[in-house]
């Protein structure tokens, strides 16, 4: 497969003839056909939008409030008419507390772990106890978008694999990227900010012809933070044309471009005590016994100051959408994604240890990098009709997803050599094992300079290839005058994997390949109790999300989990259509999960597999999330959470079963965030807000024998934000405003174990016009 395009050209032309196929589309139900427009109000004269059955009416009047997305079934529905949880986070909303990072947003929406945005986009975000796939404009990426070409933020929750494909049953993120406008616009905005923080953000948009239209939206950063050394300096630019043949016929063709140097090394540190037992993280070392340590040893980076990551990603994308007649309509999507990351900088030193007063590792030099292809396709075809007094949406949709992953690792251990890289009079040991209380040194020692003849790493040089081939149909039914639907989707996936690992000494590690069909489904059902202001829903799907690990005794390629699962809730819209909220409660469980063979533990008899697939995690809890107004002058967006993610399975360690699973998030979170405009004639133009976050304990590592259990602490804080608006002229509007996070200092750790910022302000003067 890695080495042959024809399987992506295969598939390419399957898309082409998937969509000239559908030209020919017989108009049965042509006479009794429900206008695509019927549902969704025509878009304002400024905006230049997609066609109705794939796009989304948002409200622009900061009222948080979302009541359509694409992401539960690729088409464009009411959230009210789902039968499952799904969350809009609108631009409208990060940008007034200024939380341009989604690491910081994810944790307004129930039950997500939201990764740390200390570490700079190295992910790690968990949705109902599982990781969260991310998706843009529902095409599968692998690198976060900037929020700064961002319009929405949708987190479609339960296992979607009926949709989606290969997915983690928790659900999925889906970034809605900003479209062209028909009218000219632009803006500009710097920000400034504690810790160094500097931000210019720009955009522009409009017409270049009669039916062509641009638009361009790009951001560079660049801040601190307490950890030694550390900085984020990321330039953003994004952007898209539409060309319009006809009103029900359009092209549009887009970009995205990241680089982003940054010095985040993640490394949980713990202490060794004096009797030699390894504690928790270095901030819990007791200041009455040691005076210092522990905040110094949180705020030191490992890595030193010449460790640097290096992210570049290019993107392209193109979609051609065309209605057919007033009930079917065509999209098709090509995608494109070229990345590349480097790290370079030492290894990690270990644990501190308080028996030598000295780190538990010795560094070495490293170098890393990984190169990313990932190419996909996709076609929808999508209908609405009338069969008497019965409402049909049904949808056709095909898809493919290639990703190619190279990962090179170098690591230079040799002493001599080490030392020939560093600053002449430096002490070789001082180097590798450095004193935490004087940082300068590392500054003045250098690091060695990367050769590509250093020794290549074997575990850590490998290959993967996955492609992913699939269809689905989903059709929904509206029954008793709109008040109850019923959804049902099918599923059809093959997905291969092929694993090279060429340093290997075994040649089942060497060359490894899996292929699987997999066919997954959901359904549900909504009822309107009492109109829309009291909806009850239950679903049920299936899906799966291969992560593959190849058994070194026998080269099968485990890992290929599979889950099941559902939830009931309620959900309305409230105060006259301006307040909505979702209660659900859920059980999911996750299958095939790979552990070690408790018949050959550690694989020592090569006879025998030294993997098994013996591994269950079940994931229970309950979320509550409400956005809109509840005056015609404050807004609000929160969530409250409740999640017990547990090992239900594990052959190779049955005390685990019944265990809290690590790092799937705090058993208890929630936040809140509302904004008040004042209507006062002479406040006009003035907002304020504030925000809210609290979570419970979460375990992060088990211990053992000779560790305890590092635990992350209960976190609990408070923001804020205040923002004026003028005009200045009559296509003139300036924007001052002020936002800031942990206003009272009060958060503990961050989920990497970084040492918090404490009250992170940003202001700003922008305009638009």
């Amino acid at each position: 497969m890695k080495n042959s395009p024809h399987p992506r050209i295969l598939c390419l032309i399957g898309v082409v003839a998937f969509s000239a196929c559908s030209l020919a589309t017989p108009q049965l139900h042509a006479q009794s056909a429900v206008r695509a427009t019927a549902s969704t109000p025509p878009p304002s004269g400024d905006e230049l939008v997609s066609l109705p059955e794939f796009r989304v009416e948002t409200n622009r009047d900061n009222s948080y409030l979302a009541t359509e997305t694409t992401s539960g079934t690729r088409m464009a529905m009411k959230m009210i008419d789902l039968p499952y949880s799904v969350q809009s986070l609108p631009s409208e909303f990060f940008n007034d507390f200024m939380l341009f990072d989604f690491d910081e947003l994810n944790g307004y929406v129930s039950n997500v772990k939201p990764a740390d945005s200390a570490g700079a986009g190295n992910g790690g975000s968990r949705l109902r106890g599982f990781s969260l796939p991310q998706f843009r404009n529902g095409f599968s990426i692998i690198q976060q978008p900037d929020s700064n070409n961002v319009d929405r933020v949708e987190v479609l929750k339960g296992p979607s694999g009926g949709i989606f494909g290969a997915t983690a049953p928790g659900g999925v993120i889906n970034f809605i990227t900003k479209k062209p406008k028909a009218r000219p616009e632009s803006s500009l905005e710097y920000i400034a900010g504690s810790n160094h923080y500097r931000r210019v953000n720009g955009s522009t948009t409009g017409p270049l012809g009669r039916n062509l239209f641009y638009r361009v939206d790009g951001t560079y950063y660049d801040f601190n933070r307490p950890t030694d050394w550390w900085y984020n300096r990321t330039l953003d630019l994004s952007g898209g044309l539409i060309y319009k043949f006809s009103e029900n016929t359009s092209l549009n063709a887009e970009f995205a471009f990241t680089q982003r140097n940054t010095n985040p090394f993640v490394v949980f540190t713990r202490w060794v005590d004096r009797a030699n037992r390894t504690q928790g993280l270095v901030y819990t070392i007791p200041e009455d016994q040691y005076p210092g340590y522990g905040e110094r040893l949180t705020r030191f980076n490992q890595a030193g100051p010449y460790n640097r990551y290096q992210r570049y990603n290019n993107s392209s994308y193109l979609t051609f959408q065309h209605r057919f007649n007033p009930s079917w309509s065509l999209q098709a999507n090509l995608s494109y994604t070229n990345r590349h990351f480097r790290r370079f900088g030492p290894t990690s030193l270990g644990n501190w240890s308080f028996v030598t007063n000295n780190w538990t590792g010795t560094r070495s030099a490293f170098h890393q990098k990984f190169n990313y292809e990932q190419d996909g396709a996709q076609a929808d075809l999508a209908g609405k009709f009338k069969t008497g007094d019965i409402a049909h949406n049904s949808h056709v949709g095909f898809d493919w997803i290639y990703l190619g992953q190279k990962m090179k690792t170098w690591q230079l251990s040799s002493g001599p050599a080490i030392l020939a890289g560093l600053a002449p009079g430096t002490a070789l040991a001082a180097w590798q094992k450095p004193n935490p209380f004087d940082p300068d040194f590392l500054v003045r020692a250098g690091q060695p300079q990367f050769d590509s003849s250093w020794p290549t790493v074997d575990g850590s040089t490998n290959n993967l290839y996955t492609e992913e081939l699939g269809a689905f149909y989903n059709h929904t039914v509206n029954l008793l005058g709109d008040r109850l639907v019923l959804m049902a989707t099918g599923r059809l996936d093959h997905y291969t994997i092929h694993r090279q690992q060429p340093l290997s000494p075994r040649t089942t590690l060497r060359d490894a390949d899996s292929s699987k069909n997999y066919a997954t489904y959901s359904s549900g059902v909504s009822y309107k109790i009492a109109g829309e202001k009291l909806v009850a829903y239950g679903s049920y799907g299936t899906s799966f999300d291969p992560n593959p690990t190849v058994d070194a005794n026998t080269g099968d390629v485990y890992g290929n989990t599979e889950a099941k699962g559902g939830e009931i809730g309620v959900k309305g819209i409230l105060i006259h259509q301006m307040f909505s909220y979702t209660l659900a409660a859920f059980s999911v469980q996750q299958d095939n999960e790979s552990v070690s063979n408790p018949n050959n533990p550690g694989g020592g008899n090569p006879l025998l597999p030294a993997l098994a697939p013996g591994g269950s995690t079940r994931s229970r809890g309950i979320g509550l999330d409400v956005s809109g107004k509840l005056t015609p002058n404050l807004s609000l967006i929160g969530n409250l959470g409740w999640l017990d993610a547990r090992t239900v399975q594990n052959l190779a360690a049955p005390t685990s079963v019944g265990q809290r699973v690590s790092n799937s998030g705090p058993a208890r979170k929630g936040s809140v965030a509302a904004t008040y405009a004042f209507p006062q004639a002479r406040l006009r133009g003035l907002r304020t807000g504030l925000t809210y976050y609290y979570s419970t304990e979460n375990v992060r590592i088990y211990g053992t024998a000779t560790s305890t259990t590092v635990y992350l602490p209960a976190n609990s804080y408070w923001g804020g934000m205040i923002s004026y608006s003028f005009r200045a002229r009559q296509r003139l509007q300036v924007n001052l405003h002020l936002a800031a996070t942990d206003l009272f200092n009060q958060q503990i750790l961050t989920d990497n174990a970084f040492w918090p910022t404490g009250t992170q302000w940003k202001l700003s003067a922008g305009v638009r016009f």
